[in-house]
């Protein structure tokens, strides 16, 4: 193996990927995730889901592919069907027990963050295998920009749909659960069945087409995101008048707490109070009191335990008397 061709490979695979990841992490404004999950679930998608993904396209070329197709047409039809299904799979179902437990997670932009994750992290040695196994170097300089802008992010696009359901799904009836999750799948394996199959072609128009598509897909998750953190928005306001209402917060506070752009301006606390710690807390309470509502009968006690802690951690940081 050449060396030299080895370590640029690696950076040019590992930084745009970096620079994504760090990008939509950013994005999560109210309760960003945190950075120990999402690099968990990046590192499945980098090891666990490539491992998987190798193995079960073998297997499935060699239990079914020759049954289905000549041997002329196996190499398509494997990129076209079988990885979809099989990657998919293996990127998903890390996503979905993972999420499973987690108390935090609870929306859709968390989905999309741990989504866009290990679909990064898929994309990530995905490009590094077919950056080493170029034949020129001319190859490679053409190869780099294409896997790093469209394949890498397609597999975050996809990965990022089924993380969307997944947590659109959490505090929804176990009827709709068992067909939202399914539904997200059924994304994921579209958006990687229309990219690998535009691509399967060769140069021309449905290169062209596939690029685009990826273009919108893009766009529609940043839309999904932006409405969700608009939801999340609307939902802090809703819960937080409440408490403004029994005088734990400050009605004034209503006016920076719910919005992004506001939150983090300087001035409208008194100085002795930590800024980002009440945010942290204040945020936390209004999610809490919404999973409490929604959540499950074994889980109101942990939830309801949840709410008053941030209501004492409120009082403590206002220099209020708790509620």
């Amino acid at each position: 193996m050449n060396i030299s061709l080895a370590i640029i490979s690696l950076f040019a695979a590992l930084i745009p990927i970096l620079l994504y990841m760090i990008a939509i992490w950013l994005l999560d404004r109210y309760d960003r995730e945190p950075v120990w999950l999402v690099a968990l679930n990046f590192l499945w998608g980098a090891i666990g889901a490539i491992l998987i993904g190798i193995f079960g396209s073998w297997f499935f070329e060699q239990s079914f592919s020759k049954l289905l197709f000549d041997s002329e047409n196996k190499v398509l039809f494997s990129a076209i069907l079988t990885a979809p299904i099989v990657e998919e799979f293996a990127k998903g179902i890390f996503l979905l027990v993972i999420t499973a437990p987690l108390k935090d997670f609870d929306n859709m932009t968390d989905g999309v963050v741990y989504g866009a994750a290990i679909g990064l992290g898929f994309g990530m040695t995905e490009n590094f295998l077919y950056f080493l196994n170029v034949s020129t170097m001319q190859e490679w300089i053409i190869l780099v920009p294409i896997r790093s802008v469209f394949s890498a992010v397609m597999h975050a696009c996809s990965t990022s749909a089924l993380g969307a359901m997944i947590g659109y799904s959490k505090f929804q009836s176990k009827n709709k659960k068992y067909y939202l999750v399914p539904l997200g799948f059924l994304i994921a394996m579209t958006i990687h069945f229309i990219w690998n199959f535009s691509v399967s072609y060769g140069a021309g128009k449905f290169t062209i087409i596939g690029a685009i598509f990826i273009f919108v897909s893009v766009i529609i998750m940043f839309i999904l995101f932006e409405s969700s953190l608009s939801v999340e928005s609307k939902l802090i306001k809703k819960e937080l008048t409440e408490e403004a209402e029994k005088g734990l917060i400050p009605t004034e506070h209503l006016n920076y707490l719910p919005y992004t752009h506001l939150r983090n301006k300087k001035g409208w606390l008194p100085e002795d109070v930590d800024q980002n710690k009440y945010l942290k807390v204040a945020t936390t309470l209004a999610f809490r009191k919404q999973q409490y509502k929604n959540c499950s009968s074994r889980k109101k006690a942990f939830y309801e335990q949840e709410v008053e802690s941030a209501r004492e951690e409120i009082s403590y940081l206002l220099h209020r008397t708790p509620i």
